[in-house]
């Protein structure tokens, strides 16, 4: 009887993995697939943005995008020089006609959860038509996918108008293989608009594809990769930054002036370079990527060719850490890391009928692994209580009455998560408190504004209640400023000019 029921189950299974194999379910499911994944990331991200828990990350792009549907240029004050210059994204105009119309900060989240939702569907056909691997195989690629950390990490960090590119770099690469040659240089174009030194990666690739023996799409794309970041950085980006380019001092270490100096710097001190490049930081950042991957990634080292020069640049240059702060230099590793687990699959498996079979110990492998990364380190993990984003507190309802008491022609300093809620505004500064409170404090607060506001509940640990009272004292007596405005720990200040002009009266 066991027998029978047995034999029965195996037919069973046969007859639901050919209809997975079937030509609909490989059509409509990485639809779907991103379709669910789409809601789920655009719920974590309007929930982070609902509960105020953004900060300059997003607003620095909501006021750039809210300049250029004015009709100003990208000069945005929290960027501190042209959006442009950073780096030369000018994607930016197009979703900002669009901001124009609707809502700025659902506009963007939206738009950005959706380009990394739906890359699913691109590393499906990939999957699927390049590394022809079965059914069940590409469907533990793309869960790995949506579990990965630096695109949780990279989908809550603002906006980053590079999250654009990894769905087209992925097509792209499909495109390559599959020889759409007119589709695939549309696709180089638009990764390339979303930032200037992705035009590396499109240099890697073309190597990538040299080696693959594709080798005259392999020069035209290594040239017109070097080409695009050559000109963006020794032209385009310099002329938005007053005729320097503006991270030449991320990597002061090796040189000054221009990024020929930052690379003779590398050239001369390589022991330098290559201490720095394999620190015990760069180490774990390295492992923090490939671990959820099952390391698989390193058995089909050739796909990862292409990100490592840019990756190398990113990794050594001084610029603000955390996995927030780096999502969006996270961008090509995350893109070659998931080509090289397909064609990893693919050489770990054997052909069974036409398609590659993956042994199962080794998909529950991948699938429990990244599971366990996730949970444990991913920044909307359980353990976060992601469940629990969206609930305003007092002190974020106060945030919003002070946003709504503040005049659209105001100039202001204000603390950091106020920032999204005063975007459509020229001059509009960011004010982060020190460790330690410095008596000199009061006056860079307010210096150059006719608005000040004071968030105490960021106060770091260091201060002490009398570093409170100091700091108040000062904006009242020694820089006259006005407190109009004092909820939850949120306290507004103006000069008395403000106050008077608009009618306001003084708290307490």
């Amino acid at each position: 009887m066991s027998l029978h029921w047995r034999k029965r189950l195996e037919y069973r299974l046969l007859r639901w993995q050919a209809r997975f194999e079937g030509a609909v379910f490989d059509r409509s499911f990485p639809w779907f697939a991103g379709t669910l994944l789409w809601i789920f990331f655009i719920l974590l991200a309007l929930a982070k943005s609902r509960e105020l828990g953004q900060d300059s990350g997003l607003a620095s792009v909501m006021q750039s995008v809210w300049l250029i549907g004015e009709g100003f240029t990208p000069e945005s004050s929290l960027f501190g020089q042209n959006y442009l210059a950073s780096q030369g994204g000018f994607l930016i105009y197009p979703i900002a006609l669009m901001t124009s119309i609707l809502p700025t900060a659902i506009t963007l989240i939206t738009i950005q959860s959706a380009a990394l939702a739906f890359a699913v569907v691109p590393l499906w056909r990939l999957a699927r038509d390049v590394g022809n691997l079965r059914a069940g195989t590409s469907t533990v690629i793309i869960s790995v996918y949506a579990l990965y950390s630096a695109i949780h990490a990279l989908n809550l960090a603002g906006f980053h108008l590079e999250s654009l590119a990894v769905p087209a770099l992925l097509t792209l690469i499909l495109c390559g293989f599959t020889d759409k040659k007119y589709k695939y240089w549309m696709l180089v174009l638009f990764a390339l608009l979303t930032r200037s030194d992705l035009g590396l990666l499109i240099a890697g690739l073309g190597v990538m594809w040299i080696l693959e023996g594709k080798k005259r799409l392999g020069y035209q794309t290594l040239a017109a990769g070097f080409a695009w970041s050559t000109i963006f950085i020794l032209g385009i980006q310099p002329m938005y930054n007053g005729g320097v380019f503006p991270h030449v001092s991320a990597f002061a270490k090796y040189g000054s002036g221009n990024p020929f100096s930052v690379l003779w710097g590398i050239i001369i001190h390589p022991a330098s370079f290559v201490t720095e490049l394999f620190s015990e930081a760069n180490f774990d950042v390295a492992v923090a990527l490939l671990a959820p991957v099952l390391f698989l990634p390193m058995v089909a080292p050739r796909y990862l060719l292409p990100c490592l020069p840019v990756f190398a640049l990113y990794l050594i240059a001084d610029v603000p850490s955390g996995e927030f702060a780096e999502a969006g230099q996270r961008v090509p590793v995350t893109v070659c890391m998931f080509v090289a687990l397909v064609f990893a699959l693919r050489k770990t498996g054997r052909v069974i009928v036409q398609r590659v079979n993956v042994d199962r110990t080794v998909l529950g492998a991948l699938l429990i692994t990244a599971a366990v990364f996730f949970v444990a380190n991913s920044v909307t993990s359980p353990y976060e209580d992601p469940w629990g984003w969206g609930r305003r507190q007092p002190v974020d309802v106060a945030r919003l009455e002070v946003a709504e008491l503040i005049p659209d022609d105001a100039v202001v300093r204000a603390a950091p998560k106020l920032l999204p809620l005063l975007t459509e505004r020229i001059a509009l500064w960011e004010f982060n408190l020190p460790e330690i409170y410095d008596d000199g404090l009061a006056s860079e607060a307010v210096r150059n504004v006719n608005w000040f506001i004071f968030d105490r509940s960021e106060v770091p640990i260091g201060w002490t209640g009398v570093d409170i009272l100091d700091f108040q004292a000062d904006l009242r007596i020694t820089q006259r400023f006005v407190q109009v405005y004092d909820n939850s720990g949120i306290e507004a200040y103006a000069t008395p000019q403000t106050v008077a002009s608009l009618g306001l009266g003084p708290v307490g």
